[in-house]
């Protein structure tokens, strides 16, 4: 059957919808800015009509050039952030930003216990997990205390799409509220919420969720089959053929993404052990599979460590990185001699630390260094999963940072098999052939033909 086929991706920095034929070709695409409010003390939040809104016009954009029926809309995106609902529907609260540090650790830890919280629904406690967020809401939004329905942003776009209530595993494997080893909503969290009932029912990524409909649906959106296609990183894995047992997908955007997939189960304490070591067990977007995630903030330090040396455009920066591959073939040459006198000292979200700056240090020293720390720490996170999971046989990479030539080397070097991608937006078009399995038109081949050779 002939028709569009639309993705969205509703991202921390961009909401972004693909359309594509039944061949997977691509007809249109759009985006908008995350419509996030801030108030300058770290802290995000968007109103969830205006993120409703968002999705609904990148998708009747993406659309607007090709005169063919809309058969299908898939929505994936960012997952711990959330929507909190009364009884008809109706948002209590804003939508915290899974990066806002707005949280209640402290509670999760007394009430559940560390090791306990960590085993059942393997994430490691920070404040990340969606039920973080809703405990501090209950503190300091008091109508938050009647909500009925908690949904994913995901979850929520399709909801006011038409879509019926659900919870998709590998979105409720990110709020705190899931045990992933039995599949099923976790009571101790909910019963401390005193919400029993706050997930809806349990649904695999790209189940038919509904159709289409509502006075504020665009009309050329109409009927369209909707589904929730699930978490954005494992839906880009997906787009590229990488979600299958025993393949990794490392996503180079702002934060490095390890997502590592594998069929069938893992024992709790497995699940713990990797949660203990800042990595996180979910639910996959295909039925019968796990995913370990490994988030590291690759992009971001190296963005930061562009801008300190003037590095200010892509062609500079491209540039910088072949610099820095001249400077390790120099092998004992001046300038790798000082390379290895510096090092990146704790490289976190918010900051890092350099040290051994020497005289002679260049900037191209600096890159490759902050590139080799990088490869190392996916090294050491990868042996971890291998020695619980078993080793991956497979590695597809994709994101902006594989255009700059000193990480795309340092990759190459690290992972010899790998293929790229050279789909520009894994997650959309991801979420694209979800609802083309949604429509019941099986998979389009462009994606697996996208996947390039090493």
């Amino acid at each position: 059957m002939e028709g569009l086929l639309v993705g969205v991706d509703v991202g921390t920095t961009r909401i972004k919808a693909v359309a594509i034929d039944h061949l997977g070709r691509a007809c249109g695409d759009a985006e908008r800015q995350t419509p996030w409010r801030r108030d300058g003390a770290g802290h995000a939040e968007a109103d969830p009509m205006a993120l409703a809104d968002a999705v609904k016009a990148v998708c009747a954009e993406a659309v607007s050039r090709v005169d063919t029926p809309v058969l299908g809309i898939g929505v994936t995106g960012m997952a711990e952030t959330g929507v909190l609902t009364d009884g008809s529907g109706r948002p209590l609260a804003p939508a915290i930003a899974w990066h806002d540090p707005r949280g209640e650790i402290e509670t999760i830890a007394r009430e559940l216990g560390t090791e306990v919280f960590q085993t059942t629904t393997g994430l490691p406690l920070t404040a990340l997990p969606s039920l973080s967020k809703l405990l501090w809401l209950r503190r300091h939004v008091p109508e938050t205390q009647e909500a009925k329905t908690f949904y994913s942003v995901p979850e929520w776009a399709i909801r006011c799409l038409g879509g019926a209530p659900v919870s998709e595993l590998s979105l409720a494997s990110r709020t705190g509220l899931f045990d992933v080893a039995r599949a099923e909503p976790w009571s101790a969290p909910l019963d401390l919420l005193g919400r029993p009932g706050l997930l809806s029912e349990p649904v695999v990524a790209g189940t038919p969720v509904g159709h289409a409909t509502g006075e504020h649906v665009p009309h050329r959106l109409q009927r369209a089959v909707l589904t929730v296609a699930g978490h954005d990183h494992q839906v880009a894995a997906y787009a590229v053929g990488a979600a299958v047992d025993g393949a990794l997908f490392d996503s180079l955007g702002t934060a490095e993404a390890l997502v590592r997939t594998i069929e069938g189960s893992l024992a709790p304490e497995r699940i713990g052990a990797l949660a203990g070591q800042g990595m996180s067990v979910g639910r996959a977007v295909i039925e019968g599979h796990l995913s370990v995630l490994v988030g590291l903030p690759t992009g971001l330090t190296l963005n930061r460590i562009a801008t300190m040396v003037g590095a200010m455009d892509a062609a500079t920066r491209a540039e910088l990185g072949a610099q820095a591959i001249a400077l390790a073939e120099q092998g004992q040459g001046e300038g790798h001699g000082q390379q290895t006198t510096l090092r990146l000292v704790n490289p976190r979200d918010e900051e890092f630390g350099l040290a051994g700056i020497t005289d002679g240090v260049t900037p191209a020293a600096l890159w490759r260094t902050a590139i080799d720390a990088f490869i190392a720490e996916t090294d050491a996170a990868l042996a971890r999963i291998e020695a619980i999971a078993g080793p991956y046989r497979t590695v597809v990479a994709a994101g902006g940072w594989l255009y700059n030539p000193g990480v795309l080397e340092a990759k190459r070097r690290q992972f010899p098999g790998m293929r790229t991608t050279a789909i520009a937006e894994p997650g959309a078009y991801g979420a694209a052939l979800m609802a083309a399995r949604a429509a019941g038109l099986g998979t389009p081949t462009k994606g697996k033909q996208d996947v390039l050779q090493p």
